[in-house]
């Protein structure tokens, strides 16, 4: 455990609420950076929500130890659980061989973590009130003021708290009489033979009835809408596989249900039965209306409703910060900032503005908290965001792009939200020599484009972005049905993840490119044998040519097989026997669907 005998209440620059995952990685940071900081800890040890949660201690977090490639940021693309740092021998993968390893094994490593990068923590250090300073000290914007009567200040407030409490819908009656996750009894046995009824829709409510599944008489799952499934959304806090045997069970009728229905009330009968009444909304019956429906009674209602995600208790009134749905997340600019200036949130509550990639998990926000941490700098400290010179020349921009979308975690993580920024500055023909390409790393994509800060800066602005390509498709497809090879010869139609950059010039847009996906998820290499090695390195030297004229005249073989010639020889056309069992593709004007089923051998 992190020793904290030397900190003491006072005044930080940086104060930080909480030392879970989080935390630690700000901590981390400020640290490096040599800033004055301290993290407030109410427990006596860092990471106590991995303490209890999640409940039934298995990981949806993939620990994933071996990969392909040796560099190191290729394989923190699929380590979900270290924190970055400088000790290469401080990860993870080195606590546990699991696929989804024990939450135990995430304690240890948090407590490790803490012990070794010395982070300042002070435990046992609970908040009680935090509010906007009245004195008259310079850069001090916040009072904090513990249980224990301990009082901090600090210019910068950083809450990185996580789940602080269990979302129970206040407008069921009768709650009194559920269950929720984070209190129900996780020995299975308790259930043999008993009807169970799980309220929610996420993973939580699905963890639960995995562990029940093969011990109660029957388990009902009902949430509130249409399931968000995590491989058709690539949102990580979706749905995920490893949760889902009840609904395999359902649909191979194993007395296992989800449905679409709202809980009313639960009403404990003489028998101590619990009765409930569920209200259903049937706009596709031939009568549109609803109406309430009354299930035999359950043994257990348990409500796993998920977390809120900020705590508002501790804020005093001329320092609560605005929230957004219902109360669940702080609302948050696009740097993480609070309502309340100089106040930012981290850690999962940083999903509130990103519900595309990991921003709720640790494989996801330690890029955000690093990304804030250049930010803090550049903001408080006057330290400029770190950016890479580039030789303005093809090659060596286009090598740059390709390498950061090859092997960047940060990207690749946070895919369509951390983008990296290329800036060009104008500059005269033949004199392109007295300049430099200048590369930005892990920028919030919204950030970029509502601050414009790049664009007033450069003449020429290129966003590299890794995103999934499924929109550009008319035929409205889930994701797993895209079974064949993307359309390799029009270089646009791409549903899985692959690169895209982005031309703005004097800051309007004016062109994309992308990347042929890779089942690897490199752009440096052939993704196949037959594929012309300089097939990507000479696409963005084309598309960077376009723009910047650097080599006149110039074309570079783009081409995937090679040459036309190639092409031919390389796909050969369909059978009679094969054209009868093609799909209709006539009336398709954009990117053709390929999720039709295999020709016979």
């Amino acid at each position: 455990m992190a020793s904290s005998a030397e900190t003491t209440q006072g005044t930080y620059q940086y104060v930080i609420v909480g030392a879970g995952p989080a935390g630690l990685q700000m901590g981390y940071f400020l640290k490096r950076a040599g800033r004055n900081y301290i993290i407030l800890e109410a427990s006596d040890a860092p990471g106590s929500f991995f303490r209890k949660n999640p409940v039934h201690r298995t990981l949806i977090s993939i620990n994933k130890r071996f990969n392909p490639f040796p560099e190191f940021e290729y394989n923190m693309r699929h380590d979900w659980n270290s924190l970055l740092s400088h000790d290469r021998d401080l990860l993870f993968t080195k606590y546990s061989e699991e696929l989804f390893p024990s939450a135990d094994d995430l304690v240890r490593y948090i407590n490790d973590f803490a012990t070794k990068l010395e982070i300042n923590i002070k435990y046992n250090t609970r908040v009680k009130e935090i509010s906007k300073y009245k004195g008259n000290e310079a850069n001090v914007n916040f009072t904090i003021t513990t249980t224990e009567g301990a009082v901090y200040k600090s210019q910068v407030l950083l809450i990185a708290t996580g789940a602080v409490s269990e979302r129970i819908p206040e407008e069921i009656k009768g709650k009194e009489y559920m269950e929720t996750y984070g209190t129900h009894d996780v020995n299975p046995k308790k259930y043999e033979g008993k009807a169970v009824l799980i309220i929610g829709n996420g993973n939580s409510a699905f963890e639960t009835a995995n562990n029940l599944a093969g011990h109660a008489s029957l388990v009902h799952i009902f949430g509130d809408r249409k399931l968000k499934y995590a491989w058709e959304t690539h949102f990580v806090g979706d749905l995920r596989a490893v949760n889902n045997t009840i609904l395999d069970m359902y649909q191979l009728k194993s007395l296992a249900v989800y449905a679409a229905l709202l809980l009313q009330s639960v009403e404990k009968g003489p028998d101590g039965k619990l009765h409930v009444v569920f209200k259903d909304t049937v706009v596709h019956w031939e009568k549109q209306g609803y109406f309430f429906l009354k299930p035999a009674p359950y043994d257990h209602v348990i409500c796993c409703t998920g977390f809120n995600y900020v705590d508002l208790s501790m804020f005093a009134e001329d320092c609560k910060p605005e929230t957004k749905a219902d109360g669940k997340f702080p609302k948050l600019s696009n740097t993480w900032e609070s309502s309340i200036p100089n106040m930012y949130f981290m850690g999962t509550s940083m999903q509130c503005i990103d519900r595309k990639a990991a921003s709720g998990f640790i494989h996801g926000f330690r890029y955000n908290v690093r990304t804030l941490s250049n930010l803090l700098n550049e903001k408080y400290n006057d330290v400029p965001y770190p950016m890479v010179e580039v030789d303005m020349t093809l090659d060596a921009i286009a090598e740059r792009i390709i390498a950061r979308a090859s092997i960047g975690d940060s990207i690749y993580q946070m895919n369509d939200f951390l983008i990296h920024v290329i800036g060009i500055p104008d500059f005269e023909p033949g004199k392109e020599g007295d300049v430099k390409a200048h590369f930005y790393e892990d920028l919030p994509k919204p950030y970029v484009l509502e601050s414009g800060r790049f664009f007033k800066k450069y003449k020429h602005v290129l966003l590299l972005k890794l995103v999934y390509g499924f929109e550009e498709f008319e035929q409205n497809a889930p994701a797993m049905d895209y079974v064949h090879a993307p359309d390799f010869t029009n270089g646009k139609c791409q549903a899985f993840l692959h690169p895209r950059v982005l031309h703005y010039k004097d800051g309007e847009f004016q062109s994309q490119t992308l990347l042929q996906e890779s089942f690897v998820l490199r752009y440096d290499i052939p993704a196949v044998a037959d594929q012309n090695p300089m097939m990507q390195q000479n696409k963005m030297k084309n598309f960077l040519n376009g723009f910047l004229n650097l080599e006149p005249g110039a074309h570079f073989n783009d081409t995937f097989f090679g040459s036309k010639e190639a092409f031919e020889e390389k796909v050969l056309p369909l059978t009679e026997e094969d054209k009868k069992r093609a799909p209709d593709l006539s009336g398709f004007n954009s990117c053709l669907p390929y999720s039709f089923d295999l020709m016979p051998r």
